[in-house]
């Protein structure tokens, strides 16, 4: 059975997660709309502004982490992001290879990002 404890952090992470998943993949599907960069620089340049939201609003509002300057939990942030950045470009290049459009593969990475990304950060970068 699952804690309200838990539930709450899902709750805080799924409003916080609408929030900047809209803002980056706006910023995603623009770059891959309009072609002026490979799906690597496009990819790289929207996990860069999730990255900058993110670590605030998921360690502050979502894990409510202390101690979120220590570098350990920076490092791990930081690895985190790199992982989905290549990760979502992979999927994307996957999609775009199975006859899917860049937009549709990227917006089809979303759900798969998102529970690996809670994941990691509950179990990995904020965990108390």
């Amino acid at each position: 059975m699952e804690s309200n404890k838990s539930k709450g952090q899902k709750r805080r992470f799924g409003i916080a997660g609408i929030i900047n998943v809209l803002i980056t993949n706006a910023a995603l599907q623009v770059l891959l709309a309009s072609n002026l960069t490979s799906i690597a620089i496009a990819t790289l340049i929207s996990q860069s502004i999730n990255t900058i939201f993110g670590y605030a609003i998921y360690g502050k509002l979502v894990f409510r982490a202390k101690g979120m300057k220590q570098k350990e939990s920076v490092i791990r942030y930081g690895l985190i992001m790199i992982a989905m950045w290549q990760l979502n470009a992979a999927g994307i290049e996957l999609g775009t290879a199975l006859s899917l459009s860049k937009n549709a593969a990227a917006i089809s990475m979303i759900p798969l990002l998102a529970v690996l990304s809670y994941t990691c950060q509950k179990h990995w970068v904020f965990r108390k």
